[in-house]
Formats: structure tokens, sequence, C-alpha cells
């Protein structure tokens, strides 16, 4: 948690403007796999515990918006699914973890489980409708990706 914290640090001292949603409660991270009909993996329910979605201003993590699953705002993890199924033919085991411009969709794969029971995360190629690359064997790596980018 540290290496975290020191990295949010570091990013806010390049002059990022950061976000974050603020904690899911785990109620509402059981009412958002009941609506996206996926059981999310620890880590990214851990981040959603954390921080409830968000990020670097313009780029942010889809998350729990307010401590509301059903909430289907963009940049939320329902919103952005339920998008992206009706109007790209996102498959049911897909989950968006990001989502923007319409042109870029980052999902959980929970049919691409790792050894400790973590799913991957795709590239989601909207255009041709299909994943089109694997991005990190876990959100935590994600995660960690995410933050040493902008950091950097």
């Amino acid at each position: 948690m540290k290496y975290i914290t020191d990295l949010i640090e570091k990013i806010e001292g390049k002059g990022h403007e950061l976000f974050w949603y603020g904690s899911a409660s785990s109620d509402e991270i059981l009412e958002l796999e009941k609506l996206v009909g996926v059981n999310l993996s620890t880590s990214f329910k851990s981040f959603l515990s954390q921080f409830g979605g968000g990020g670097v201003v313009e780029s942010e993590i889809s998350g729990i918006e307010e401590n509301t699953a059903s909430s289907d705002n963009g940049r939320s993890v329902y919103g952005d699914t339920l998008t992206c199924r009706e109007d790209y033919s996102l498959p049911k085991y897909l989950v968006v973890i990001f989502f923007k411009d319409d042109e870029i969709c980052w999902c959980l794969d929970s049919t691409d489980v790792n050894s400790e029971g973590e799913y991957a995360v795709v590239s989601y190629s909207l255009f041709e409708r299909r994943i089109d690359n694997r991005i990190a064997t876990s959100f935590s790596q994600f995660f960690m990706d995410y933050l040493e980018l902008r950091a950097a």
C-alpha cells in the first residue's frame, strides 16, 4: 500500500489532477456483481473498496460512483459495461473497467483466470467487436502499470 501511496503522491507532484470516487461498500460491490452478472476479481473488489474508482482526471478507471452500484453514469462500471454491451456487442463475460471516447475499452475477462484466481485485463476492439490484446494478467498488475506510467 505504501508503494501505491508514493506513486499517487508522485503523480500529484507532477501536476496531474487525481479524483477518486470514494470507497464502495461490500454491499454495493455485491450489487455490482449482480448487475453485471460476473463475480469480480479480488484485486478489483479491493480497489473498489478502497478508491471506488477514478484516478487521473480524463483517464479515470471505471468504478462505483457515490457508493451506488446501479449508477449508469459514464465512468461507472455498470454504466460503461451496459453501454458497451448494448452498443458494441460486448460479451457478458467481460466487465468494463476503462472506457474512453467510444474508442478505448478495457475489461476484466472472467474467462481468462490466472493461478491466483485473478482475471486478465484485456482490450476490446469496439469496431471489430472482439478482444484484441491482453493488457495485464490481473487488475492489480493493471493498476500498478496505470500508476507507474503516470508517475514516470
